[in-house]
């Protein structure tokens, strides 16, 4: 096996998002997680209605990223199952098989939940939790929030108003970290929040402001917000008791409903407006809230930041981690698109009132900007960038999570989790290793030796198998060790092979004399097997000529001057191979020239022929044989006529077929007639057969007439014309007039019809076989 590793990093892009994306994370989720204890009876019915609202306002928009669902069940101690999937009413079917029973005491298990859904769902993605309770659970919120930062993802908990006293914050804490939010609601108040959750579920979502106040305002306080041209929806929300949203425009203008501010949900405690299309500039928000509250200002905009931390100087994202190491000296890389110019990087304290601590900048190339080094505080906090764009206007983004600091931990590894390696070629096999501290790295299969490399800081190693062969299919392990401890994480390797054609792929010319039946064969190969495809000229061919699969065309009846390429195409996931055959059709080798011309006359016409000789003696000759002793052939009815050098014969009859010849002196001139007429059956066959089993049967279908006619064989249960690979045992005689059949067997039963034709008429001749 040849090994070789490439250490070059390849930098992705992810929006919101610290985790290296892979093609099947390109998609969100959408979670439920539903409290199915006793005391949700009253509110079920009514709380999954509004999830199927949800569901089916997702489904409905034309730009939603949401493919993948699930959903968590939980009680007490019960969590789960877990059900995931692509297929949204697998979700709806388990809503509605949910059996609400148990409970008893208040708390339930939701952070369990959470936390399962958590670990399912694809990043940037929307998890609605219903319950009516406080969670039990609360030790594990620093497990949920860990990730909720690595996922990005947004948890909003709606709340209905029971008879559970409880000062547990373990729901807000997870909400204020992942920017979602709790909401406190009695039953009048869900459908008004669950058409809030609907219109703010948008993959663009960008943070703009996120504000902690630990104590009642009264008077407002101005908050400044930076809005540039991308922001085309401006949203704030105010989490605190009967708070009040003043907001101000860029010129001085306070926002009001005739001027385009929008109230999206106003309860007692929370309240969130929303303008369309806000102007680029500074804009300013008057807040007041008779408790603790918290300030959020989002958007809708394509342009948005990605970030990591490493305690040394990155060369790229890959080499970054989702969160800073405890007690350590890091610095942040920012990678922001469509940047003119970077003013400043902060940092903000979650539980502060907005204060910031500026970093030291170091530009670090286009769109890049590295910050730092900085040693990080316990409390979770926020990453603010605050720059020009390329239009001059200024920008302010803050992360879609807060952070928290982390101790080292064992490496966390993603990888593809299906490769395809084709054989001959090369395979590209990539892992991402998390990690903030040193950490060693292995690649093992089942059938090859484990190697090492050692990284100081998360990297991107992309492992590359050289001549690939089938024995390469199987698992392959990416795993990495660092002084928190061990992780792993599998590739499932298939390998496939190019396609070819049996019988060889060199292009080739067929010249198939006119009127046959003719079958070009054309067997694929290859892992997985191809797809077969027959073309002519280009252009698929129709299944009325294509039997076994696709692996046999057959030309039925070939005419003259259907002259075509036809291709055989064999495609796989690997490539595609063509074969090319070149039809040349040959006519019926023509009659030999008996004669100075050759006449063709239907019959019952008349045939005037002129002899050009000057000195002709007057004397015709029929096959050799006078005229004259054939002129009253027919009866008393004169049936050649002599006019002066000419011969003018009379209803021609197939006795007129030969050759007619005028002489002179000294030499001869000659006419070769042939009477065209239409088909005729020569012999009788009985229409009705009864033949045993493995006996043979023949069908007669003789005829004269002249053109020679063309024979046309169907069998009435069947869709194709009647030939050797159609119709097993067949065998074609004299030119197609007759058909016989060997071994009998059980499919030749049924109705078969000859038509013979030539260009003066059609005769027709139907026979039932009957098989015992």
């Amino acid at each position: 096996m040849n090994w070789l590793v490439s250490l070059t990093i390849v930098c992705l892009a992810v929006q919101c998002s610290t985790a290296v994306q892979y093609p099947e994370d390109v998609y969100s989720s959408l979670a439920f997680v539903f409290d199915t204890t006793g005391s949700m009876e009253n509110d079920y019915l009514q709380l999954k209605s509004h999830a199927e609202s949800i569901m089916n306002y997702v489904l409905t928009r034309n730009n939603t990223d949401i493919k993948h669902f699930v959903f968590v069940p939980f009680n007490d101690p019960d969590v789960g199952p877990v059900t995931e999937t692509f297929d949204p009413k697998v979700i709806m079917h388990k809503l509605n098989q949910v059996l609400i029973r148990g409970g008893g005491d208040c708390p339930e298990m939701g952070i369990t939940a959470v936390i399962r859904a958590l670990k399912v769902v694809k990043p940037n993605s929307y998890i609605y939790v219903f319950t009516d309770a406080p969670p039990k659970d609360s030790h594990l919120v620093y497990d949920a929030l860990e990730l909720i930062q690595r996922k990005q993802s947004q948890v909003v908990v709606l709340r209905t108003v029971h008879d559970c006293i409880s000062t547990d914050k373990s729901y807000e804490n997870i909400a204020s970290l992942g920017s979602g939010n709790v909401f406190d609601v009695n039953k009048e108040d869900v459908s008004k929040v669950l058409q809030f959750v609907k219109t703010s579920m948008d993959t663009n979502r960008v943070n703009l402001m996120s504000v902690n106040i630990p104590q009642k305002q009264l008077i407002p306080f101005p908050k400044k917000l930076n809005i540039d041209e991308s922001i085309k929806n401006l949203q704030v929300s105010v989490s605190g008791l009967n708070s009040n949203i003043g907001v101000v425009n860029p010129v001085g203008k306070k926002m009001d409903e005739a001027h385009g501010l929008i109230t999206d949900l106003d309860l007692k405690n929370v309240k969130i407006v929303n303008i369309l299309e806000p102007i680029p500039g500074e804009w300013t928000l008057y807040i007041t809230s008779e408790s603790a509250h918290t300030i959020r200002a989002c958007g809708i905009s394509t342009k948005n930041f990605d970030f990591g931390f490493a305690t040394s100087i990155p060369k790229n994202m890959t080499q970054t981690s989702h969160r800073p190491l405890k007690g350590a000296k890091n610095y942040i890389l920012v990678n922001c698109p469509d940047v003119k110019k970077f003013v400043s990087c902060k940092i903000q304290d979650l539980s502060s009132d907005g204060t910031t601590e500026a970093l030291p900048i170091l530009d670090f190339g286009k769109n890049l900007l590295l910050c730092g080094p900085f040693i990080p505080k316990n409390n979770p906090f926020y990453v603010q960038v605050f720059g020009m764009n390329n239009n001059g206007n200024y920008f302010r983004r803050i992360t879609k999570t807060s952070i928290i600091p982390n101790e080292p931990d064992a490496p966390y590894i993603t990888t593809t989790q299906k490769a395809v390696g084709v054989v001959g070629g090369e395979l590209h096999i990539n892992c991402h290793v998390e990690s903030l501290v040193p950490f060693t790295v292995t690649w093992e299969s089942l059938n090859y030796p484990q190697q090492a490399w050692n990284f100081s800081q998360s990297s991107e190693i992309e492992l590359v198998v050289r001549n690939v062969t089938f024995q390469h299919e199987g698992i392959f392990t990416c795993g990495a060790q660092n002084i928190a401890g061990y992780s792993e994480s599998t590739t499932n390797v298939t390998i496939i092979s190019k396609p070819t054609i049996a019988e060889g792929s060199d292009n080739v010319t067929l010249v198939l004399p006119e009127g046959g039946d003719y079958a070009l064969k054309c067997t694929g190969q290859g892992i997985p097997s191809p797809l077969m495809i027959w073309l002519m000229n280009g252009s698929p061919v129709s299944s009325y000529s294509v039997v076994n699969d696709f692996r046999r065309l057959i030309i039925f009846d070939i005419p003259l001057g259907d002259s075509n390429v036809y291709t055989c195409r064999a495609i796989n996931e690997a490539g595609t191979v063509e074969k090319n055959y070149k039809i040349v059709v040959k006519g019926e080798t023509p009659f030999p020239m008996i004669a100075n011309e050759s006449l063709i006359i239907n019959e019952l016409d008349d045939v005037l022929m002129n002899c050009p000789l000057t000195n002709m003696n007057h004397k015709w000759l029929k096959d050799g044989v006078n005229i004259n002793d054939l002129v009253y052939k027919r009866a008393d009815e004169q049936h050649f006529k002599q006019i002066n050098r000419s011969l003018k014969i009379y209803e021609l009859d197939e006795l007129d077929n030969g050759v007619y010849t005028c002489m002179s002196s000294n030499e001869t001139y000659t006419f070769h007639l042939r009477i065209a007429f239409a088909p005729l059956f020569i012999k009788y066959q009985p229409e009705t057969m009864m033949i045993s089993k493995n006996e043979t049967v023949v069908f007669d279908c003789r005829a004269r007439g002249f053109p020679k006619p063309r024979v046309y064989w169907r069998k009435l249960e069947s869709a194709f014309p009647i030939t050797p690979w159609t119709l097993k045992d067949t065998e074609y005689l004299e030119d197609k007039q007759v058909l016989k059949i060997h071994n009998i067997d059980w499919i030749h039963n049924g109705t078969y019809t000859c038509i013979v034709k030539n260009k003066l008429g059609s005769e027709k001749r139907r026979f039932e076989l009957y098989v015992f």
